[in-house]
């Protein structure tokens, strides 16, 4: 008993290992941690930097559109043309009848007004004719007294002066009975036409009222159309053919490709306290999405004042009214077609002057590139827009697509 020895070196080994495995799972964490805190600390202060060096306000793209309304209470006959489709000036749009045009044709004590010259052409042409005996029987009675003046003449009962008297008047009854006959003529002869060409041409009485009761019909003349002012595309159509719209109703709504004449640009809310960073040398961005960025200029601050949107407004805001700034967009820039939409939000960033420009210069390049933009989108080569002089927008050649392409996997 006296030489038994107990051996804690296995024990120690166990202690010293698990001592081991403790520190480096220890040391893991920390770098885990570590690493956790780095990332936190550089968005924070990457968010930081763009809080205190930018500024952003909500805004949206302006462009007047051409809705067009109805001009009285119409009945729509027909449309002929889809959403999308590109009109060019004086393209036929739709053809409608004006509702109460329409409804005085049933009207049954109404007649259509060439109906009514057709049968006041036959009318005086037939009161003429009844007045052809009349004068007939007045020449014949002055041929008989002619004949007896010229023989009481002949047997020297009487001079010469009746004789020529009863001829004047002969001439002149004569004379009142060719006016007549041609008045006749030209009567007949109008209301002939008027049957062959102006009421067959109308078409009245063959064209059947869609959906009508008792299948009633309408002349050709009552059908207006309305055409396109100028080279557009039709981006809404409101109603349906044969349907009643009323009076300002809108029935279809185009988008002139004329940006420039349809004042595209952005509007902005500037909040007071926050007109201090806007001014007219600076080039703001337009954010449209994550993937999309472009470039403007301010034209004109102070256009008016407006109510900022419920859905803009935060919880700690005191200001309900911003002053509204509009944006040209710079030239030399690549637009795709959807952004040319009315009322498109967008947020337009400005770089806060807070800073010396030297400053700026010398670190604010450290920031640059940490958010690259995606090369995601895929556009369609007719879609794509370049921003000329004078807001002239132009679509980009195919093969200026591909130039502009060739990095990207579209």
């Amino acid at each position: 008993m006296n030489n038994f020895s107990y051996n804690s070196q296995p024990q120690e080994q166990d202690i010293n290992e698990l001592l081991n495995y403790q520190n480096k799972k220890l040391a893991k964490q920390q770098n885990i941690y570590a690493v956790v805190f780095t990332i936190i600390l550089i968005i924070l202060v990457i968010f930081a930097y763009r809080r205190i060096v930018y500024t952003y306000y909500d805004g949206y793209v302006n462009l007047e559109q051409n809705n067009l309304r109805a001009i009285d209470d119409l009945y729509i006959l027909d449309i002929y043309k889809n959403v999308g489709d590109i009109v060019q000036p004086g393209d036929t749009l739709y053809s409608y009848i004006l509702l109460e045009n329409l409804l005085g044709q049933f009207n049954v004590n109404t007649v259509p007004s060439f109906i009514l010259d057709h049968a006041n052409l036959k009318l005086q042409a037939a009161l003429a004719r009844q007045e052809l005996p009349v004068i007939q029987t007045k020449i014949n009675e002055l041929m008989k007294r002619l004949k007896s003046e010229k023989n009481d003449i002949y047997y020297g009962l009487t001079n010469n002066t009746k004789r020529l008297a009863i001829e004047a008047e002969l001439s002149e009854y004569r004379e009142k009975m060719r006016e007549l006959q041609n008045k006749i003529q030209i009567y007949e002869s109008m209301a002939g036409n008027y049957s062959s060409r102006y009421i067959t041409g109308t078409g009245y009485g063959h064209n059947s009222l869609p959906y009508s009761p008792g299948n009633l019909h309408f002349e050709n003349s009552v059908i207006q159309y309305c055409c396109a002012p100028e080279e557009a595309i039709v981006t809404d159509i409101k109603v349906a053919k044969n349907t009643v719209a009323f009076e300002k109703e809108e029935i279809l709504n185009l988008q002139h490709t004329d940006y420039k004449g349809s004042h595209l640009g952005v509007m902005a809310y500037i909040p007071a306290h926050q007109v201090k960073y806007i001014n007219n040398q600076k080039q703001v961005e337009i954010i449209i999405n994550d993937d999309l960025t472009l470039y403007a200029h301010m034209s004109l601050l102070g256009l008016r004042v407006e109510d900022i949107p419920k859905h803009l407004l935060s919880n700690f805001s005191h200001d309900i009214d911003a002053v509204i700034a509009y944006f040209l967009f710079d030239k030399d820039q690549y637009v795709p077609f959807w952004v040319l939409n009315n009322h498109l939000p967008v947020r337009v960033r400005v770089r806060n002057d807070v800073f010396h420009e030297a400053f700026y210069n010398s670190f604010g390049g450290l920031f640059n590139g940490l958010f690259p933009e995606a090369d995601s989108l895929k556009y369609d080569p007719r879609r794509i827009f370049e921003i000329k002089e004078n807001q002239l927008f132009v679509p980009v050649d195919t093969a200026k697509f591909r130039e502009l392409t060739k990095d990207h996997n579209f």
